[in-house]
């Protein structure tokens, strides 16, 4: 194993923003609160506090999650039942996971965070008209909708994106973060961030000025399966009727909206949506093995049938302002939160107040391990070796690269002995 500075260390496994395992990374200093961040650092939180509750309380968010929650206990049970070597990384595959992930990446569409894109323009040339393509995927027995767009950037290049819920969530969060720092135009990135109000400006002048709207058809698309296609049918409808407001739009979306399960069985998107947290609660607690505390009292907080739309409610209820958003996380409190120094928030029980809360100290251990199998960072080190370095006293030992689960205990040797992972054999493939 090759050795490595500290810093480079560090910064090499730090962990970007992961929706199905409620953790928000920062990259600026918090030690002193949030209530001390500056302008930007409060839009780049809020940013990033957008996607956890798009996490939590999107049809979307909670499925990709419960598909995420299925993959990792797969993967432990073939861990636990394996009397073979063990290659890593591993990633497990089975006919009904393939499937439902065949779904997923289909409406996710392209991630625009790939390295090939840093080295590429990311401004795009809004004198050239992007292109709208619709068409349709076999995945099983159904054809799912596919929205590419062929756009050309401001260096000329012309490149085919294939838009989905990455892309509008990325958009969705930018306007919020604008509104709040009018400075963060993201003027050098319109890809991802100002993709959606471009489309709109194209194809829809008469509603594109209205941010608001904008992201209330941005959530609305992600009460479906197949986002892209909600969001264009919304930006239509949007602009045949300009005069409704953004949050009825949404309203009447849910009113009119019919779902059917893979039984064929009707409901609407109320009732779906508390099936869906009922079912996410039920996987979740499974795979953690111990009682959900903060994440259940998360999401029943929101439920539509509970009549809080918070992502809805902070731009609809007056002008968005830091006070707002104090607000709104004073209601939903925050989830695990860090950066690479070390300094990190974990939200509190609720049955215990002055303890932090047991699921999400779970989730986070099961996140660092299942990472860990799956997708290692190069240096093949545990992802929570950061946060055990700034620890007081100092978690340190020589097998947090390559086999983290083997030498003295430390955050994720618990978790580790649970499943056996110290009683098999295990190899890397590189």
């Amino acid at each position: 194993m090759s050795k490595h500075k500290v810093q480079e260390l560090l910064k090499a496994i730090a962990g970007s923003y992961q929706p199905g395992f409620m953790q928000i990374k920062l990259t600026h200093q918090f030690k002193y609160g949030f209530g001390d961040f500056t302008l930007p650092q409060l839009g780049v939180f809020l940013h990033e506090y957008i996607h956890y509750l798009q996490n939590i309380s999107t049809p979307w968010g909670l499925y990709m999650s419960m598909v995420q929650y299925r993959t990792i206990a797969e993967t432990y049970a073939y861990i636990q039942s394996s009397v073979d070597v063990i290659e890593l990384p591993f990633n497990i595959s089975t006919p009904e996971l393939d499937h439902q992930w065949k779904i997923i990446n289909l409406g996710k569409g392209h991630y625009p965070f790939n390295h090939e894109y840093e080295y590429k323009c990311q401004v795009i040339d809004r004198s050239k008209k992007i292109i709208i393509h619709r068409t349709k995927e076999q995945i099983g027995e159904k054809k799912y909708p596919k929205i590419s767009l062929d756009i050309t950037f401001a260096d000329g290049s012309l490149r085919t994106i294939d838009l989905g819920a990455l892309i509008i969530n990325e958009s969705m969060a930018a306007m919020y973060q604008m509104i709040i720092d009018p400075n963060a135009t993201h003027e050098n990135n319109d890809f991802p961030y100002n993709l959606i109000k471009i489309l709109c400006e194209q194809y829809y002048p008469n509603i594109a000025d209205d941010i608001n709207k904008l992201i209330s058809i941005c959530y609305i698309s992600l009460f479906s399966m197949s986002p892209s296609e909600i969001l264009l049918d919304q930006m239509n409808n949007a602009s045949e009727n300009p005069d409704v407001p953004g949050v009825e739009l949404f309203n009447e979306f849910i009113r009119n909206s019919k779902i059917y399960d893979n039984r064929g069985k009707e409901s609407n998107i109320t009732e779906f949506m508390d099936d869906l947290i009922d079912g996410f609660k039920s996987i979740l607690t499974k795979l953690l093995n111990c009682e959900l505390d903060y994440i259940a009292d998360i999401l029943d907080k929101v439920r539509i049938s509970n009549q809080l739309i918070p992502l809805l409610k902070i731009i609809h209820e007056g002008e968005l302002n830091p006070k707002i958003v104090e607000e709104m996380i004073s209601v939903l409190d925050i989830p695990f939160t860090y950066n690479d120094k070390g300094e990190h928030f974990l939200p509190k029980s609720v049955k215990e107040p002055s303890k932090n809360s047991d699921d999400m100290l779970v989730l986070i251990a099961n996140s660092a391990l299942y990472n860990y199998i799956a997708y290692p960072n190069e240096y093949r080190c545990c992802p929570l070796k950061f946060m055990c370095m700034q620890s007081n006293p100092k978690i340190e030992k020589y097998e947090c690269f390559d086999f983290p689960w083997l030498g003295k205990d430390c955050p994720i040797t618990g978790l580790c002995e649970y499943i056996g992972l110290k009683n098999k054999s295990f190899k890397w493939k590189y």
